[in-house]
């Protein structure tokens, strides 16, 4: 019995290895993804999903190109600091890619992250500009990792997947269904191609969540693979997680009653930080149809309102025993809010207040219009010192940035996504409004 088990198991890794080509260190070990029962906003078939439906609709798009081509602000002045990064230009000089990146004591991912961060502006700058040029610089970077990339390895490699990763797929996103992307490899029998890449070495390593901010990373990520894949069950273990995970779905992430966050006596890049990771998973989620920023009496405009209170210099109530999953792993719990990193100021050399208020900031109080005081001074300390540029070193992947361009609302309003919508290579509208015609 043992050895008919060995057999088969070994039978059963061969045929992964063959379909998976020469993709290295897969995840054999994190098993199937769970179902989940019925939950808010879930798929029930592939053909629910709306793309391009990641951080941006088409609606979203259109909104950042008419408000750049009519010289409307913000997006006016946004654009041309933006336009003129050079992670924008479509000149940029590809500093990958390599066969195995690593996040870790084994280190080696900056160019992965260099590149993908490259490969999401050019898709932005082309979208809203339709140069060729930065059409090509884009694509030309996601077929260079798509097809050569075979490992991503490391004791964080959880984290690297989930920040890296998921802006890879959100310029992936853009390219194929508005550009008319074909992916370089790809074929009906399997291939080289991104999705492969996609598929097992960043979604398939995304399926066990870890704890808070870190959880959230995975959460955020897999919304964005299982959307761009069209996997139904992923995208409802993510949805389902963001909402009821308690180590790191939002209410595992915030004290319902106060806001407090569960990183909040660690230190406050990481309290924060998790902030923008939260709010980018919701921005997926209500790409896909489905508003989760109003959870628990839109408990995330509570957290922002708390974390910005008290990195302005502001006391708030703290709970000792509300705090992370695990978190002797970073030596706590801990007895009070922490003072590391504490502030706001990008330009500061004294704090690591990374570039989430924006998006809270125009999807709470010019959006929905409410009353958020602390984000909203917040966002102006932001402004004054500089804004949300691109962030440097070993940030760069941790947030989109460049707020007032990508999440900016014109006034008040539903902005409802029409999730009957997908737009395939720059195509027009169906019939009757509904659908896409693919040309």
């Amino acid at each position: 019995m043992k050895w008919t088990t060995i057999v088969v198991s070994l039978g059963l890794f061969a045929k992964t290895a063959l379909a998976t080509g020469q993709l290295n260190g897969l995840p054999v070990l994190n098993g199937p993804i769970p179902t989940v029962g019925n939950v808010y906003g879930m798929k029930s078939r592939v053909g629910d999903f709306v793309h391009p439906g990641l951080w941006h609709s088409h609606d979203d798009l259109e909104r950042i190109r008419l408000g750049v081509a009519n010289g409307e602000d913000p997006w006016k002045t946004a654009f041309v600091n933006f336009s003129t990064d050079s992670f924008s230009q479509a000149s940029y000089v590809m500093q990958g890619p390599k066969s195995i990146i690593c996040r870790g004591p084994c280190s080696n991912y900056t160019t992965f992250t260099n590149d993908v961060r490259a490969a999401y502006q050019n898709a932005m700058m082309w979208y809203i500009t339709r140069n060729q040029s930065h059409w090509d610089r884009s694509t030309t970077i996601l077929d260079a990792w798509g097809t050569n990339l075979t490992s991503i390895i490391g004791t964080d490699t959880s984290l690297l997947i989930g920040l890296e990763g998921d802006m890879f797929a959100n310029a992936a996103e853009i390219m194929r269904w508005e550009g008319g992307w074909v992916e370089q490899g790809a074929r009906a029998s399997g291939g080289s191609g991104f999705s492969n890449q996609l598929y097992w070495l960043f979604a398939r390593q995304s399926i066990i969540i870890g704890q808070a901010n870190y959880g959230m990373v995975s959460i955020k990520a897999l919304l964005a693979f299982s959307v761009y894949l069209d996997d139904v069950s992923m995208y409802n273990y993510a949805i389902n997680a963001y909402q009821n995970d308690l180590c790191a779905g939002i209410y595992g992430n915030y004290d319902p009653q106060t806001g407090q966050g569960a990183e909040t006596g660690r230190d406050q890049g990481h309290a924060v930080s998790g902030l923008g990771w939260t709010a980018l998973a919701a921005r997926i989620i209500q790409s896909q149809g489905t508003d989760v920023y109003s959870l628990g009496n839109n408990l995330l405009l509570t957290a922002a309102e708390y974390s910005a209170k008290y990195n302005l210099g502001y006391d708030v109530p703290y709970d000792p025993k509300f705090y992370r999953c695990e978190a002797i792993l970073i030596n706590g719990p801990w007895s009070a809010p922490s003072n590391i990193s504490r502030g706001l100021g990008e330009t500061s050399a004294t704090t690591q207040s990374p570039g989430v208020w924006d998006i809270l900031y125009y999807q709470y109080v010019v959006k929905r219009g409410l009353n958020a005081p602390w984000t909203v001074k917040a966002k102006q300390v932001y402004d004054a010192s500089g804004g949300e540029q691109h962030p440097t070193g070993n940030s760069q992947g941790d947030q989109p940035s460049w707020g007032d361009l990508l999440w900016a609302y014109p006034g008040r309003g539903q902005f409802k996504n029409d999730d009957n919508r997908t737009i395939w290579g720059g195509g027009t509208i169906g019939p009757n409004g509904t659908g896409m015609l693919n040309y």
